[in-house]
């Protein structure tokens, strides 16, 4: 994420309370740009706006919190901007990491540097609060909030990345979905994101592949 040390001097108001995070929130991150196989995949993040709800929707911030955020963005403009295009930048990187995971492949060093840089500029896990039979993190808001909210999302990746070996990272088998997911299956051998959808479509075609061939077959007598 853009900027320098000096985001961490002073703060906008008061701390940010921050629950238990999924461990896939940072999977559900990457997967706001659907169909990367296809010529042109699907963005749901446009905006800074997009990337707010977004984090919102994901209930991990106290009742509230991203309002500063969106108004902080609506101030600054510039910074907002260069914060969003940092946000897609690290979105990008950690599909390049967790693809390679999934893949046991080698990832590109470049990701790993992007959002290590990111992990370094964000609010760090320091102080741990009591809640209403919870327990929450809070952390001390910096003088850029948008990253302040993408925190979780970053905490998510380390806390996946360290337990790679354990997690079941896959990544969809339909070439044109590539949508990242854990395996929680009960034989390890999930394939698809949903076989509502790319497991459906799978099937059909093999379907269809196999019908197929011996009319080609009648067609052709050698």
């Amino acid at each position: 994420m853009a900027g320098g040390s000096s985001d961490r001097d002073g703060n906008g108001g008061g701390a940010l309370v921050i629950s238990a995070v999924p461990p896939d929130l940072c999977l559900g991150y990457v997967n706001t740009l659907s169909w990367r196989g296809r010529r042109a995949p699907a963005e749901t993040l446009q905006t800074i706006s997009d990337v707010l709800g977004w984090i919102e929707r994901a209930a991990v911030f106290s009742p509230g919190s991203i309002d500063h955020a969106a108004a902080w963005a609506q101030d600054n403009e510039a910074r907002a901007a260069r914060t969003f295009a940092a946000a897609i930048e690290l979105r990008e990187a950690l599909f390049g990491i967790f693809s390679a995971i999934s893949a046991v492949e080698a990832f590109d060093r470049r990701d790993f540097l992007i959002f290590s840089a990111a992990l370094a500029r964000g609010p760090q896990r320091c102080h741990l609060v009591p809640m209403q039979r919870r327990f929450a993190w809070s952390i001390a808001r910096t003088r850029n909030p948008i990253r302040d909210a993408i925190t979780p999302v970053l905490w998510s990746a380390a806390d996946l990345m360290l337990g790679a070996a354990s997690h079941r990272i896959r990544r969809c088998a339909n070439e044109e979905c590539l949508w990242l997911f854990l395996d929680q299956s009960k034989t390890n051998t999930r394939r698809w994101c949903d076989m509502g959808s790319c497991g459906n479509r799978a099937k059909s075609r093999r379907h269809y592949a196999r019908a197929a061939s011996p009319r080609r077959s009648a067609g052709n007598p050698g």
